[in-house]
Parts: C-alpha cells; sequence; structure tokens
C-alpha cells in the first residue's frame, strides 16, 4: 500500500516523524513544497532513513526543485519529480551515499627526518658549465628584459589639427500624426496631439449708437365735475387718449379739486419716455378708474418734451471685435498653458494651435444700450508636440550628404523655425536650418601604422603628406632623449583636435 504526505513550507521534522508514524509500514512517498526548509542538511535524511528502517517502511520523496532531489539522493533516499514517477517505479532504487574521505593525518603523526639527505659533490667541470649556463640565462633574459623595455616602455602623443569647412544646409520637416517611424531621407518626423479647456472673460467699450426714448411729454388737461359736490382728484389719476390701436396714458403730477358743476386744470406727465407723449389738443379725453363716472377731461393744449435721444449700444462689430480678441488672447494663453503636457525635449509650434470646441457668452444683447461689453469663452485648443531630437535628425542627415570628400561632421548648430500656416491633415510643415562644421577625416589607427619606429622629424613629414592638416603636428616622446617612435602601436596616442 503506498501512502502520500504532502507537506507544507512551515512543517518540520517533528511533523514529518508523526506523518510517518501514521502511515507505518508500506510505502510512502514525501511530497515537498519548493519552500519547505526540510532537507536542507544532512542530518534530515538520515533521521527520516532511520526512522522509516524503524516503522518498516519504505520512503521515495517527491520535489520539483532538480537540486534538492540530487541533495536528497545524496543522502541515501531516493528522490523523483513527481508523485506519478514515483508511484510508476516499481522498486525504488537506494542511492548508495559516497564515502566520507578520512580526515587528513594530524602534523605531530608524520615522520620527520632528523638527517638530510647526503649531496653528492659535482666535479670542477660540472661547476663550470652550471656557472656558464646560468651565466648565459642572465644575459639572454637581461637582453629580452631590455628589448622588452625598449618596445613597451617608451610612448608617444600625436596631436593633430585637420582643417575645418562650415556645411550649410536648410530642409522642410513635415511632422505628422499619423507618422510612426523618422525618415531622415524623406524629411518626415511623428508628432503628437496635446490640448486642454482654457476660460477667460474680455471687456470692451462699444462703438455702436441706438435711438431711445428720452423724456416725458407734459402738459395740462382740465377736468369738469359732472355733479353738484366738489371732487377731489389725487395725484396720479390716469388720464388717457382714445384714438389709434394704443392708447397714449398721462398721470396727474398733483391733488386738484374740481368745484360742483366746475372746472379745474391740472399738471400731467406722460407714464413712458420718448416721442409717443406728444399728444395733440383735444386728445386726451378719457379718465381711468371710478372718477370716469363723475368727471370729464380734455387738454386743451398739446403736450410736449417727449423726444428721442442717440445713445452708445452694442453693435454687430463691438461682439465680434471682443471675440476676435479674446480668442487671440486664450491662443496665447493655450500656448503657454500647453507647454506642461510636453515632455523635456519637445516643442510646440504657434501655427499647429486649433480650437476644437467654442462656448461663447456675452452679457449684453445686440443693440442693447450700453458703453461696455463682456464676452465670455471657453475653448477647446490642441496643438502638435514635435521631439526636437527627430527634426534635428532630419537636418544632420542633410549635413552629412553635403560634406566634401574625406570629411566628417564634427560639429552642428540646429534652429527650428516657425511654420507659416497650420497644419492640414494632421501634417504640419516646418523649416530646419543646421550649420555644421566639417573635419578632414583622420583615421588614428593609419596614424599609429604610419609613424611607428619613425623619427619625430620623418612622422612629421608623414603625417603633413598624408592629411590636410591645419597646423604642423605636434609630437611628444616620452622618455625625451629617445630620437624614434614606438614600435607599438599600442603606445602611441593619437589626438584630433579639430
Amino acid at each position: 500500500m503506498t501512502h502520500i504526505i504532502s507537506l507544507q513550507p512551515d512543517d518540520d521534522l517533528a511533523v514529518l516523524r508523526y506523518r510517518l508514524r501514521q502511515a507505518r509500514n508500506g510505502r510512502v512517498i514525501i511530497v515537498l513544497p519548493w519552500e519547505t526548509r526540510l532537507f536542507s542538511n544532512p542530518l534530515d535524511g538520515e533521521r527520516v532513513r532511520r526512522e522509516a528502517e524503524r516503522l518498516g517502511a519504505e520512503v521515495a520523496v517527491v520535489s520539483e526543485d532538480p537540486d534538492r532531489r540530487a541533495y536528497v539522493r545524496w543522502t541515501g533516499l531516493p528522490a523523483f519529480a513527481s508523485v506519478e514517477e514515483a508511484e510508476a517505479a516499481q522498486r525504488w532504487p537506494r542511492p548508495e551515499r559516497p564515502p566520507l574521505e578520512p580526515p587528513p593525518r594530524a602534523w605531530w603523526e608524520e615522520e620527520i627526518p632528523l638527517r638530510p639527505p647526503p649531496v653528492r659533490p659535482l666535479p670542477p667541470w660540472a661547476r663550470n658549465v652550471r656557472l656558464g649556463a646560468r651565466l648565459a640565462v642572465f644575459f639572454a633574459t637581461l637582453l629580452v628584459l631590455l628589448a622588452f623595455a625598449y618596445a613597451v616602455v617608451p610612448r608617444a602623443t600625436i596631436t593633430l589639427v585637420p582643417t575645418v569647412e562650415t556645411v550649410r544646409a536648410t530642409v522642410t520637416v513635415s511632422a505628422g500624426l499619423e507618422t510612426q517611424a523618422v525618415d531622415a531621407a524623406g524629411g518626415q518626423i511623428p508628432a503628437r496631439r496635446v490640448g486642454d479647456y482654457f476660460v477667460g472673460s474680455l471687456e470692451v467699450e462699444t462703438t455702436g449708437t441706438a435711438a431711445y426714448e428720452s423724456g416725458r411729454a407734459t402738459g395740462t388737461v382740465l377736468f369738469t365735475n359732472m355733479l353738484g359736490q366738489e371732487i377731489l382728484v389725487p395725484a396720479r389719476t390716469v388720464v388717457r387718449t382714445s384714438a389709434g390701436a394704443f392708447p397714449v396714458r398721462f398721470a396727474t403730477t398733483q391733488d386738484v379739486t374740481v368745484p360742483p358743476f366746475g372746472q379745474a386744470p391740472a399738471p400731467i406727465e406722460a407714464l413712458e419716455e420718448g416721442p409717443a407723449g406728444n399728444v395733440g389738443a383735444g386728445l386726451i379725453n378719457q379718465v381711468e378708474g371710478v372718477a370716469a363716472l363723475a368727471l370729464r377731461v380734455i387738454n386743451p393744449e398739446p403736450t410736449r418734451g417727449g423726444g428721442l435721444q442717440e445713445v452708445r449700444a452694442v453693435s454687430q462689430e463691438d461682439m465680434d471685435r471682443a471675440r476676435e480678441q479674446l480668442t487671440a488672447r486664450q491662443l496665447e494663453e493655450a500656448y503657454q498653458g500647453l507647454q506642461e503636457y510636453l515632455e523635456p525635449n519637445e516643442v510646440l509650434f504657434r501655427q499647429s494651435l486649433e480650437i476644437q470646441a467654442r462656448e461663447v457668452s456675452y452679457n449684453r444683447f445686440l443693440y442693447e444700450r450700453a458703453d461696455t461689453l463682456q464676452v465670455y469663452m471657453k475653448l477647446l485648443v490642441t496643438g502638435m508636440a514635435v521631439d526636437r531630437d527627430n527634426a534635428e535628425a532630419v537636418a544632420y542627415a542633410a549635413l552629412v550628404r553635403r560634406l566634401p570628400p574625406g570629411h566628417v561632421l564634427v560639429d552642428a548648430a540646429f534652429e527650428i523655425r516657425e511654420p507659416t500656416a497650420g497644419p492640414e491633415g494632421g501634417v504640419i510643415a516646418f523649416s530646419v536650418s543646421a550649420v555644421g562644421t566639417a573635419a578632414a577625416e583622420v583615421d588614428p589607427q593609419a596614424v599609429r601604422q604610419i609613424v611607428r619606429g619613425k623619427t619625430i622629424a620623418q612622422a612629421a613629414e608623414l603625417l603633413a603628406s598624408q592629411w590636410p592638416l591645419a597646423q604642423p603636428p605636434q609630437i611628444q616622446v616620452w622618455p625625451r632623449w629617445l630620437p624614434n617612435l614606438p614600435l607599438l602601436p599600442l603606445r602611441i596616442t593619437v589626438q584630433v583636435t579639430p
């Protein structure tokens, strides 16, 4: 019968021994997890093996860790990679533990010879041969050391200043939102869109004009009492005209007492401003309210004083001007505000700014009488960000193509110019100007090969004839008393300074 014991990472040897006593005899498979600390020393395997022999059980260990399986086999127990492999084995082989090496003998157990071995003296000719051989070896070694020192110890430093030329190039670069990689030959680089909302307001003075009613018409009406008792007509009694689609209404401005069957004048004022209050004589003929049952009214003379006045008002030009000024200001704010969304090496073009959404409102209506107009606006502004290194890479490639033969580019300065037009179809075009310094190409390895072992004068003449130099080469040799440059190229340092 086969028993399977699956241990947990925290189980120790005591738990394993307890589980073995429960299984007792038969075949026992111990499954070890990766994190267990069992079988980390030889004593664990020895104790498990002895416990299994005492119980009459046959024990095998299963572990996925190959190092632990090798260690278990070294302790003398069979080990398998899986439970299925252990169950499939008809007989579990018992690996033999390699014998331990005996400890080294102590120093006091070794025999110490008390007498040195006898030395047979050499004949005189043999001593002379040995002495000559030793001298030959000494001088040969000395010559080798001197030759090695002559080849290795000296060193030289050569400083070359090649001629330089100025190279200029101006290229047009197209940055597109759909472009994925830099195409230096085609002048195309990728770009990305950045954007945010910006809110602002602006107040402007109005320049439009409009005709508005100015002043209330005034006059006098004559009340006639139809009763035999006096009637008090209080101030603010309303009288009006009866002609026209819209009657013109007036109100008395003071109290008036009308005698029985008599008449009394009363001053009036139009209820609304404007020329509508200027009515002709005899047109005011009705009294409003209860007083109309006992009184009659008429204006003997026309009313005067109502008129039109030209005042400042909101015009369409004012609205357009306020919207345009606020849009320009918010675009500048957007250009500054979108800088925080850029990567350290990116540049944002003003011409790439686009208004994706706009909300506009005014505090005055069109043609409304006002001296100032305030506009409120919320814009969604986006722009195109371009990596400066990508743009300069296109200009750098153009500089390299314009290099003279035999020259290399040693320095370059770039200027990215603002595009003259906005983006079209997700692509914006701009120009990059580049100014580079091209120096004559000097191969340091070729310099070492041509001057090694030469005198300083020969080396200077060869270098001046092989490469275009702006000034004679500077050659320094150490030790200074050596007339020639080192033989080893590794001992020659070449410095090219345009």
